[in-house]
């Protein structure tokens, strides 16, 4: 949605009301195809070129909003049916929609009817106009201008190497020093969608430091953090140490904004880099490893990168090859159409293959998982106690996943 559609979808609400103040009374709203407005207004063109006005036994007339002496159909604000009177405030060439104000013909006189033409045609003009954007300072304009170059960048590769970001963003948004990078995509109603602003507010109270936030879109953010306060409860000093502790802070990060909006969101995160020179990069790692985690993991919404290794070799293996491998290798398959044998899987493959760890976080008795486990094992002949059919069963059941989609 553009900025101007924004304003646009403020401003109907507020505009219908005062319409109703003038007119005193109420406008129903209609949505129909363009097919039938136009059609509509053809078959009233049709009357209007026979004679000016034509009419019930009552004597009331049909007719189209007065613009012309023939008008054409792309110029006709509102019509006249004879029992009521409709006025076209909105059209969605891509939804091939059209949005109506109706009400009683009787209600309004033809003079409160130019009024009112006039006062749509007027304001429902700005989506179309291009509106200057105002912003409050210079930091917000600095970001949104680099968000709109890395957007271009990430979405619009090139053969040579990612290139560095321009000398004018690494100075207003301080990206030479190391950074950890974060990449949030929401997916949320429109009534409860979160704001720049707000999210902004709310990083920086649980970073407790100024955040550099850079949109992409509506609903996707790339922000970063220093990495002392990231990883500061990391107990040692390994890559290792610092994954499980980035994990930690995303999953309380992750809750925090969860709890805030209504919907669903998608985070992912980075090991520390240098913005200036990785931004580019690290940005497409990242929106790949959140489209890799909605596809394999559907239930889960933190997607880290090193954690989807296996993932990323799947997906980049040819449908007829996953297909081909599904068909020598997988059996009956249909046993990971089950809910609980997908959750039991998945756990016992997240928990390195422990039976009694996989037990106590699914909340069953250890014999209860085996007895799955071994139910397993007569409908697809893989027993995943056992890491050769472990590591077989986990790829099979990752390219059903991903070719099931297809």
């Amino acid at each position: 949605m553009q900025s101007g559609d924004v304003h646009y979808m403020k401003l109907i609400p507020d505009l219908k009301q005062q319409i109703e103040v003038i007119i005193g009374t109420t406008l129903d709203e209609y949505e129909i195809t363009i097919e039938e407005w136009m059609q509509s207004v053809e078959n009233l063109i049709g009357h209007h070129e026979n004679s000016e006005t034509f009419g019930d036994d009552e004597g009331e007339s049909q007719e189209l909003s007065d613009q012309s002496a023939s008008p054409s159909s792309s110029d006709v604000i509102s019509l006249n049916t004879g029992e009521r009177i409709f006025f076209k405030v909105r059209m969605n060439k891509k939804e091939e929609t059209v949005v109506c104000w109706g009400c009683a013909a009787r209600s309004i006189t033809l003079e409160t009817r130019q009024l009112i033409e006039l006062v749509i045609r007027t304001n429902t003009a700005l989506p179309d106009e291009v509106q200057p954007v105002v912003y409050e300072n210079d930091r917000e304009q600095y970001l949104t201008e680099l968000g709109l170059w890395l957007k271009e960048q990430v979405e619009q590769p090139t053969e040579k190497e990612a290139e560095a970001v321009p000398d004018r963003f690494v100075v207003a948004a301080e990206l030479n020093t190391e950074k950890i990078l974060f990449l949030l995509q929401g997916d949320t109603p429109d009534a409860h969608r979160l704001r720049s602003k707000e999210l902004n507010k709310l990083l920086e109270s649980y970073f407790g430091e100024e955040i550099v936030l850079i949109p992409l879109g509506e609903q996707e953010w790339i922000f970063m953090g220093d990495k002392e306060i990231v990883t500061e409860e990391a107990e040692e000093d390994t890559t290792e140490a610092k994954k499980d502790s980035l994990n930690a802070f995303c999953l309380g990060l992750h809750e925090l904004v969860a709890s805030e909006w209504a919907g669903v969101f998608h985070l992912s995160a980075s090991l520390p880099c240098i913005p200036a020179q990785q931004l580019v990069s690290v940005t497409t790692l990242l929106r790949e490893s959140v489209h890799l985690g909605r596809a394999f993991h559907v239930t889960q919404h933190i997607h880290l990168p090193w954690d989807l290794h296996l993932e990323r070799l799947v997906a980049s293996i040819p449908d007829d090859q996953r297909i081909r491998f599904i068909k020598e290798t997988g059996k009956d398959t249909v046993i990971f159409n089950d809910s609980e044998t997908l959750a039991t899987l998945e756990t016992f493959f997240s928990l390195d293959c422990n039976v009694s760890e996989t037990a106590k976080r699914l909340f069953i008795h250890r014999n209860t998982l085996v007895y799955r486990l071994d139910k397993i094992k007569q409908e697809i002949g893989y027993d995943v106690r056992h890491f050769e059919s472990a590591v077989l069963v986990q790829f099979l059941l990752l390219m059903y996943k991903v070719t099931k989609k297809h």
